[in-house]
């Protein structure tokens, strides 16, 4: 009898299958697609079973079953459920690893659970090679379940530098998609600023892909020890099959996206959470389909600004602690609204390796929200964020500034600099919306002097 069972194949479910095998466990592999099923039987052995029908997935699975679906989100997974719910037994585990919406895991949870089936929706980061070598887990749900999978999950998972497995319990209900859902925004929110970051150094910087791809590897091997600083030197780099040109040319600038992003921006609204840069990084990649390629692109004959490069990394690193800010703002919003206990240092931890946010900067995160002696509503309150603040922010200033004098868009930069400057400003100036409210409504207002809430019966001068 095998110890873990797949549902789905293709590059995702194959590589965790494979990953779970090599980690000393017995894996049955199942999924519709009979190709996907016969690519496997190359690695069967007593370890790894491939098997063609529902009915022989389960029956080959040690009790409690415990079977991990790896197919497309959406109506799929409910079909799924529907199938393994007719076979399955009471105490069985169904772990749903695909980018499930955490609406659709809150429904499921309570739909399994009067079954008699423990579900959890886990998010996974870490792409085809994270899946194989180790990614990033966010398990959510009956937690009495996550303890039962817990050797296997922790077995498989990336490690952080001294050796902790990057996943941990997330809470109850949908709340590891969640995590999961904002972890994509905040990827998002970091691409974005590189693209950014990136027009700078080729219109002001007047720098070529050579240059552009050493700096990155430098601020990676520096200050910015982030995966997708990473992995930007090294797209700068690449030359093209077709051309002799680099490949970075030859790329259409238009960014797909598959609606993560846009999840998290519709629940920050019902939240009320401020992630300015996830909501212009969303609408960057609106923005990229929707822009007239008639025009000039900006051409800037300006000498190259002192500092420049050290300027623009301390603003890049700026703007990712921002991101993460945002994201992390919104679960302390999500875990009051829902009434879930989130563990945010082991969030942080969880990211640490494995997934395509990972930076060094996490482990400065999660060492803020161990410290912290009260909520942490945004990083920059904690004294190792403060610092950063008070040094880069002028940096992030001037490249703000320099964009806009350049002609060069730079949405994310803008929105991590106005968070700035606004998250600690105690003299926004909505009391004048709330008056406009009040004059043309009658909606009142709270008052900074005294208790309660008033309105005025406001006139017009004849």
């Amino acid at each position: 009898m095998q110890q873990f069972g797949v549902i789905g194949l293709s590059v995702m479910g194959k590589n965790l299958a494979l990953n779970i095998k090599s980690h000393g466990f017995s894996v049955a592999a199942f999924s519709i697609d009979k190709p996907e099923v016969d690519a496997m039987q190359k690695y069967a052995d007593d370890s790894l079973l491939p098997v063609y029908t529902w009915e022989d997935l389960v029956k080959n699975l040690e009790k409690p079953r415990k079977i991990l679906v790896m197919i497309q989100a959406g109506k799929p997974v409910d079909l799924t459920l529907d199938k393994l719910s007719t076979l399955l037994e009471p105490g069985d585990i169904v772990i749903d690893g695909g980018n499930s919406n955490y609406h659709d895991t809150n429904r499921r949870v309570k739909a399994m659970k009067e079954k008699g089936i423990d579900f959890i929706g886990m998010g996974v980061s870490g792409g085809e090679t994270g899946a194989l070598n180790g990614p990033a887990l966010m398990p959510g749900g009956d937690e009495a379940a996550y303890k039962r999978v817990q050797p296997i999950v922790e077995a498989i998972a990336a490690k952080t530098d001294d050796g902790r497995p990057c996943v941990s319990y997330i809470g109850p209900e949908g709340s590891g998609h969640y995590v999961k859902m904002v972890h994509n925004g905040i990827e998002y929110a970091i691409m974005q600023v590189l693209a950014e970051v990136y027009d700078l150094m080729r219109t002001v910087g007047h720098m070529d892909n050579k240059a552009m791809s050493q700096t990155f590897a430098d601020w990676y091997h520096d200050k910015v020890d982030a995966y997708l600083v990473e992995i930007s030197a090294k797209v700068l780099a690449q030359k093209d099959d077709l051309t002799d040109d680099d490949v970075i040319d030859h790329i259409l600038n238009v960014a797909s996206y598959k609606g993560t992003g846009n999840w998290m921006l519709e629940d920050g609204i019902v939240l009320g959470a401020p992630i300015s840069m996830i909501a212009e990084a969303v609408i960057g990649r609106f923005m990229s389909k929707q822009t007239l390629r008639l025009g000039q692109a900006p051409v800037s004959d300006e000498k190259v600004p002192d500092n420049f490069v050290s300027n623009l990394q301390d603003a890049l690193n700026l703007a990712q602690a921002v991101a993460y800010a945002q994201g992390f703002g919104q679960l302390h919003l999500a875990a009051e609204a829902y009434d879930w206990d989130l563990r945010y240092s082991a969030i942080a931890q969880n990211w640490e390796a494995g997934c395509i946010i990972r930076s060094g900067m996490l482990k400065q995160i999660e060492k803020a929200f161990d410290n912290a002696k009260a909520p942490v509503k945004t990083l920059f309150q904690t004294p190792e964020f403060a610092k950063q603040l008070k040094d880069e922010l002028p940096a992030l200033r001037k490249m703000v500034a320099l964009g806009a004098q350049a002609g060069v868009p730079v949405p994310t930069l803008s929105a991590a600099l106005t968070y700035l400057d606004s998250i600690f400003n105690p003299r926004l100036p909505q009391n004048l919306i709330q008056g406009q409210r009040d004059y043309f409504g009658a909606h009142t207002y709270l008052r900074n002097d005294r208790e309660g809430v008033y309105h005025t019966e406001w006139y017009e001068e004849k």
